[in-house]
């Protein structure tokens, strides 16, 4: 097991790709806590992982809250006594935390500016700064945010989602420059399109449409997003940091004939 006896904080845990990675490092040996802004998710994923034999634990996080990441870090450390993982996943441009619809720039409010990069972007830094003196002390941690390739390519109707994503790569290269002398990498990931309930249950029409731009010719599966978390967090990436790993089955290279 690539994890054995690792404490990994899955923020956004409670959700399809939270809980695909929180299920994937928990058979690599790790004990997830499953941080999510529903307590009735969180659980949920917790008690799934164990039920299949492994320790989990579910706590409930408003990740734009600084005094809530706070107390989401003391419960994993009461709970198994260090950590050693943190992947940010919690996030969205759309659905429960984001009240306002997508919309051209031009024709959208202050409000949905300030949610979007409230969740997306300072979400992730409060998550980081909660946890990132206990790596420090430790001299020893892994930290992967999820990005998007809106935050690569921009999105229309999506500016401020792409700021906030370009952000997190932003993010994780300073802070990976930052602690990098403390045995701590700090690396994002940017999927593409992802085949959430929430996607599938969109216009077919639209999804065909997606599928055209992709080079791959399908969405990305949950795991396979897990799968590059698993990779990012496990000794094999040990000389990696600082990296953006685009996974979006070629959506960002860009016209098909070109």
């Amino acid at each position: 097991m690539r994890l054995k006896n690792k404490v990994a904080i899955v923020t956004g845990g409670g959700g399809t790709i939270g809980r695909a990675i929180a299920g994937l490092l928990a058979t690599e040996g790790a004990k997830p806590v499953i941080a999510d802004i529903s307590q009735g998710a969180a659980q949920k994923v917790a008690d799934e992982i164990s039920a299949s034999g492994h320790k989990a634990l579910a706590v409930a996080v408003d990740v734009t809250d600084n005094n809530q990441t706070g107390e989401m870090v003391k419960a994993a450390i009461i709970k198994f006594g260090q950590i050693d993982i943190l992947v940010n996943v919690a996030g969205g441009s759309t659905g429960p935390s984001i009240k306002t619809k997508l919309d051209f720039f031009a024709q959208s409010d202050r409000d949905r500016g300030r949610e979007i990069v409230n969740l997306n972007l300072l979400g992730a830094l409060n998550c980081t700064r909660a946890v990132i003196n206990h790596m420090i002390e430790r001299r020893t941690g892994k930290i992967v945010s999820i990005s998007s390739t809106s935050g690569v390519i921009g999105m229309m109707k999506g500016v401020e989602y792409s700021a906030a994503k370009a952000g997190i790569i932003g993010f994780t290269k300073a802070l990976a420059k930052e602690v990098a002398p403390y045995g701590i990498n700090v690396n994002c990931i940017s999927p593409g399109i992802v085949g959430t309930p929430r996607v599938l249950a969109m216009a077919p029409e639209r999804i065909e449409q997606w599928k055209k731009g992709i080079k791959l010719g399908r969405l990305a599966r949950p795991g396979e997003i897990a799968s590059v978390v698993l990779f990012l967090v496990s000794d094999e990436s040990s000389y990696i940091t600082g990296e953006n790993i685009i996974a979006d089955g070629g959506l960002s290279l860009g016209p098909a004939d070109y």
